[in-house]
């Protein structure tokens, strides 16, 4: 009987379109172009509308193939977890799994789960973006995407991973020039690092340990919206920054950077796994999240209730 996949011809012309020619895709599925040309063929005539723009080099999807492209690039897993429901094969993670990240937790953590993940599952395919805006799951085909800060009222799943405290640092050689702040008040005497423009113009909010809580003006003259960039300026003496924990955990064991009124504490950011509600949840998409769920607990300068 044949094993012949009804949905493998669609699966085609999507990756055409994501890889930007019939020979990309050709190669990357181990046949012949004119195999795939014949298979997107027979596609536009069962539909009855041109899909591609074919030139030698390139495939571009008509106006009709990017509206079957976009409905198709969402409905097609689903189709796929069902079936593999109904044959008994949903258990089994395997496909393509689309990551999304924030880049210095990502490129520090995420690429490591991802690849590990991998190993424990060969027949799931892994593909990780690493941005520091939030992407849209659904437009972009972002199958889990991990975020930090408070839940915009959405129609995505979302499960807790951890909380990201937040702590206040300086170098030893910035307080040794400057002087350390004793309280909140001093802190806006200082010169400040932040990681974005919106960042430097929101005040810094402390509660103390009697629960008052306090509004810091700051003012600096560095601006990095790379975490990695900003612990490397800390370190070199450039100012104070408010900023995750575990980024500066290392740099905090090793003395580079000194935590500042450890007594007052930050508004603590969630970290999440998101991801859009489906008919049947992947079997890749659900041993994603148990893996991580258990792999944030390694991270050091996470917190867990």
């Amino acid at each position: 009987m044949s094993s012949h996949n009804p949905f493998g011809d669609i699966a085609l012309f999507l990756r055409v379109v994501e890889l930007g020619s019939i020979r990309a895709a050709a190669r990357e599925a181990g046949i012949e172009p004119s195999s795939v040309s014949r298979k997107v063929a027979a596609l536009e005539r069962r539909l009855k509308s041109q899909l591609l723009d074919r030139t030698q080099a390139k495939s571009h999807p008509t106006d009709a193939g990017e509206r079957y492209y976009q409905q198709m690039r969402l409905l097609l897993p689903q189709i796929e977890a069902v079936e593999l429901g109904v044959s008994g094969e949903a258990a089994i993670p395997k496909g393509l799994l689309r990551v999304n990240a924030p880049i210095d937790f990502g490129q520090r953590y995420v690429t490591q789960w991802l690849l590990e993940f991998r190993k424990r599952y060969p027949k799931v395919d892994v593909q990780l973006t690493l941005s520091s805006q939030f992407v849209d799951l659904i437009t972009e085909g972002i199958d889990v995407a991990i975020r930090v800060g408070q839940l915009k009222d959405s129609a995505l799943k979302a499960r807790k991973l951890a909380d990201v405290p937040r702590v206040l640092v300086a170098s030893p050689a910035y307080l040794a020039s400057r002087g350390a702040p004793m309280s909140p008040s001093e802190l806006s005497q200082h010169e400040h690092i932040f990681f974005s423009p919106a960042n430097r113009q929101q005040p810094l909010q402390l509660t103390g340990p009697d629960g008052s809580t306090h509004q810091i003006e700051r003012h600096g003259g560095v601006t990095i919206n790379a975490v990695n960039s900003v612990v490397r300026a800390v370190e070199d003496g450039f100012g104070i920054h408010a900023g995750p924990r575990w980024a500066f955990y290392d740099a905090l064991q090793r003395g580079s950077v000194i935590e500042l009124l450890p007594d007052y504490q930050q508004p603590v950011m969630p970290m999440n796994a998101l991801w859009s509600p489906a008919v049947m949840q992947p079997a890749r998409v659900r041993a994603f999240i148990d893996f991580i769920k258990k792999a944030a607990l390694d991270v050091k300068g996470l917190s867990f209730q």
